[in-house]
Formats: C-alpha cells, structure tokens, sequence
C-alpha cells in the first residue's frame, strides 16, 4: 500500500524511493569540466608578444633605412670608390699598358683562354700563336668589341663557340692595353695598339649589335689594318715569368 505521502516503506519500514536532490547535490558540488580553447592565455606570453612587436618596430625604424638618408649615403660612397677604381684602372692602362693589360685579362679573359694562354683544345682558342691575335691589329679590337662567333680556324685546329662583346664593359685604354699585352705574349711579337685606335673603331661600329663572325672579318681585307710598324711597348721579364708555352 502506499502511504499518503507517496513513498513505499518495505516490510522493515524503511524507505525505497530514493531522493534524487539528495542524489544529485554531490554532484553539482564538482566544478565544472574545462571548456578547450577558452581559457586565458598567460600574462607572460601576452608580454612576450608586446614585447617582440616593439621591439621588431624599433629595429626595423632603426636599421631598415625606410626614414633615414644613411642608405644613399652608403650607396653615394660607394660609387664614389667604383668609379674611382675604373679612372685608376684607366689611368694604368695609359701610363704602363702591359700591366694593365695583365689585369684586364687575368679578370675577364683567363676563365676560357687560361693563365698560359694556351686556352683549353677543342672549346676555346689559344691567345698565344693565334694569327687573329698578332695579325691585323683592327681585326682583334672589333672581336673586342663586339665579340666573334660560329666556326673558326685559330693556329689549325677549329674551334666553334662564342666570345662575349666588352665594349660596355672595358674602357678604350683598357682594351687598348689588353690587345697589347696579348698581341706581345712571349711567343707572340706584334705591335702595341693606341688607344685612339680603339675609340675610332668603336665609333665607326656603334651601330653594330651582333658579333662578327670569321668569314666577315676575312673578308675585310687590310682596310682597317693598323700600321705594323709602330714600336711595341717593352714587356718586363716579370710579365714574361711563367708565360711560357
């Protein structure tokens, strides 16, 4: 039977509905489960972060350049010492040809024709015994100028490749001077070239945009050939060291 307040007692009078506040009252006495995601990241990576922002700002105002005139200063100085390095090299190619010609080649030409200018069999020619080196003087300064290309017969072997032009890189004496140390090579015995004769050649074939090819400079003739008979310029024994073949 049930009582009129609706529990069951059993037989020993003790009651069997269980009371579900009482239950459930340890229960909401636990914290609540953490919520991933939405907890508060620490104050110290919070000042870490503020920390790297100013500082990365600072540095940036400080050494970027963005707001200071110390970046073209820099760039101002070294132009400054570039082009006063091109006015000494040129100055060197009039006042002592040969060595200045040594420079010149060591820097731009030794890579193909090597230090013996011997070049290397079968992919570049040599300087030393090349009659387009010690034959007509205006036929070397335009290769110089403005490179050579295709097939070419140089001391009996043929050789197939391309020589870059240096009329934008190499001023008239420093082509001047690197003609005449290569054209009085040990083992090579041909006049120096002037450098007036450079300048003309380079204006007279301003217009020219490709390089010259043999057949087209064999066909020139003698009409540009410079005169054989000008003294060459004396090669010290310390340029001929280790010039030999």
């Amino acid at each position: 039977m049930t009582q009129g307040d609706g529990k069951i007692p059993d037989a020993s009078g003790v009651d069997l509905q269980p009371d579900v506040e009482r239950l459930h009252r340890a229960i909401r006495r636990e914290p609540s489960d953490p919520t991933e995601g939405r907890e508060p990241a620490p104050w110290y990576f919070v000042a870490a972060i503020a920390i790297s922002l100013f500082w990365g700002g600072w540095y940036l105002g400080r050494h970027g350049g963005e707001f200071s005139n110390a970046t073209h200063l820099a760039l101002g100085t070294r132009d400054v010492g570039t082009t006063a390095s091109a006015a000494n090299q040129n100055t060197l190619a009039i006042d002592d040809p040969l060595a200045a010609g040594e420079a010149v080649f060591e820097k731009h030409c030794v890579a193909c024709h090597q230090s013996t200018g011997l070049g290397i069999p079968g992919a570049f020619p040599p300087v030393v015994g090349s009659e387009w080196v010690t034959g007509d003087a205006g036929v070397l300064i335009r290769i110089l100028l403005h490179g050579m290309q295709g097939p070419v017969v140089v001391a009996g072997a043929t050789y197939n490749g391309a020589m870059p032009a240096w009329r934008d890189v190499l001023k008239d004496g420093e082509l001047a001077a690197v003609a005449t140390y290569m054209r009085q090579w040990e083992g090579n015995d041909a006049s120096a070239i002037d450098p007036a004769i450079v300048s003309s050649l380079r204006i007279e074939t301003a217009d020219r945009t490709t390089a010259y090819t043999a057949a087209e400079l064999l066909a020139r003739g003698d009409d540009d050939e410079i005169d054989d008979a000008a003294p060459p310029a004396a090669i010290s024994d310390s340029l001929r060291k280790g010039r030999t073949q």
